[in-house]
């Protein structure tokens, strides 16, 4: 058996692919996938915990706090004290880091439509099932 005929082989070529064409039809305004993802995080709810984005992100802390201090030096998101929990860092969204998050927004849109239509109208329901499992049962 090729390399071909393990699962895992085939979603990590599928996962490249996605990144690759995740990076040319989605990233806006010099923000990267990633930092895009916080962004989003940041549209759902604002003034989020770095923790909270982290989990959602699927990001560990250290790459969280990388992330965030890029996009705060680009003047698109503050960080603040909790003022109920002074361990906590809550993140808030800019006026210039909303525009971009809702332009990736619209661009992440288009392309999951894309990867849709790919799977096909008939596939969906059932790809989505699989991953699912896949991701509720390995640790």
């Amino acid at each position: 058996m090729g390399l071909n005929g393990f699962l895992c082989f085939d979603m990590r070529a599928a996962m490249k692919k996605m990144e690759r064409a995740l990076n040319t039809r989605v990233a806006y305004g010099g923000v990267s996938i990633p930092q895009g993802f916080v962004l989003y995080c940041l549209l759902e709810e604002n003034g989020i915990t770095l923790k909270e984005i982290g989990s959602r992100c699927l990001i560990d802390s250290s790459s969280m706090t990388v992330l965030v201090d890029k996009l705060e030096r680009e003047g698109l998101v503050e960080r603040k004290l909790d003022p109920q929990d002074r361990r906590a860092i809550r993140v808030f969204i800019l006026p210039k880091g909303k525009e971009i998050a809702q332009e990736i927004s619209n661009r992440a849109v288009d392309f999951n439509a894309l990867l849709l239509d790919i799977i096909g109208e008939y596939n969906q329901k059932e790809f989505i099932h699989g991953l699912n499992n896949i991701i509720n049962n390995l640790d």
